[in-house]
């Protein structure tokens, strides 16, 4: 492994473990490049001792690609014991930033292996068990959400904290995603609302992009792990003691609240 890429990981692994917020990373541990962020994730992922859940993606509005100067989503795991069932009252010292999105999860019913060729859109749909109503919670490890330095973004889980799902919905087959979507109240009050084309057009094509990057890498996605396919409602921050709910258009509704 590289010196800096071995750095960089034992350096998120001490972060994660004390639950401190770093500043910077070492000079000499920053990745340079998207693929070394990537590295560094791998080499956390396979240190920390818990397994993976699921994972995310981000980046999927061409606007959110433009900020970061990009021009493809990126993706980071999602670890069991930060994924709570809808609805939850989650402990907000663990969750400093405390930030959410409202997201279409899809949980899988079958390991899609890493290969040469490209899953097509059918055998991905078919590998699906169902869709998940969920939050993700942003949360870097980072006293401030690295955004502007997309390959130790992408090496911090890209920023994931955790995630919340409700209840599976198996007749998703049935829905236009690109036109169902979600709406974000807190404590009552609509703060945003969004459909599945803010992610990639459509979340299957977000699914797409992700199963056939996360192939190339040499990994592979396997049974009972979710992925979750970008905001539908923007970022938000709810205070300590608020209701955060998100109704979804035919796939029920989810809670949450920092205490």
């Amino acid at each position: 492994m590289h010196f800096g890429i071995e750095r960089a990981a034992r350096t998120l692994l001490e972060a994660r473990r004390t639950g401190t917020l770093l500043d910077a990373m070492p000079p000499d541990a920053m990745p340079r490049t998207v693929d070394e962020g990537y590295a560094i994730q791998q080499a956390v992922t396979q240190q920390w001792p818990d397994r993976v859940a699921g994972w995310k993606i981000g980046a999927t509005s061409k606007e959110i690609q433009a900020l970061f100067g990009i021009s493809e989503p990126i993706y980071g795991p999602v670890f069991a014991k930060t994924v709570f069932d809808s609805p939850v009252r989650v402990a907000a010292g663990d969750f400093p930033h405390r930030l959410i999105e409202t997201e279409f999860a899809f949980r899988f019913a079958r390991d899609l292996p890493a290969r040469s060729t490209a899953y097509t859109r059918d055998e991905i749909i078919e590998a699906i068990d169902a869709l998940l109503p969920s939050f993700e919670i942003v949360n870097p490890r980072f006293a401030s959400v690295p955004a502007k330095n997309i390959p130790l973004f992408v090496a911090d889980f890209c920023a994931n904290g955790g995630a919340v799902l409700g209840e599976p919905i198996a007749n998703w087959r049935t829905l236009d995603l690109t036109l169902a979507g979600a709406s974000l109240a807190i404590d009552g009050v609509e703060r945003q609302r969004g459909t599945g084309a803010l992610s990639l057009g459509d979340p299957i094509k977000a699914l797409e992009w992700f199963v056939d990057a996360f192939s190339k890498r040499g990994q592979t996605l396997r049974t009972g792990q979710f992925v979750m396919t970008g905001t539908m409602t923007g970022l938000h921050a709810p205070a300590v003691g608020q209701l955060a709910k998100s109704t979804f258009d035919h796939a029920g509704a989810i809670e949450m609240v920092f205490v």
